[in-house]
């Protein structure tokens, strides 16, 4: 899936909750309005986790991918 260059990258994988979570927090400080960031991360409550986290900051999730061995991607609109 294809998007433009706003478009930055968040690799959690390996990190356990609550540190995918708190890692997007901090990256969310520089993200500009329009831009879409993409999270990856295997932990087991990462879609839970994530999908909570939008909600609560009312950022758009765009999508969540199950890649397979516990590995997700999600692309967040903010």
């Amino acid at each position: 899936m294809a998007f433009s260059a706003s478009q930055r990258v968040l690799d959690a994988t390996g990190l356990k909750c609550p540190q995918p979570v708190l890692k997007l927090s901090v990256l969310s400080a520089e993200m500009k309005s329009g831009e879409i960031l993409e999270i990856i991360g295997d932990c087991p409550t990462f879609e839970k986790d994530v999908s909570s986290w939008c909600s609560r900051l009312k950022k758009t999730l765009i999508l969540m991918r199950d890649e397979g061995n516990d590995r997700k991607h999600a692309l967040i609109l903010f």
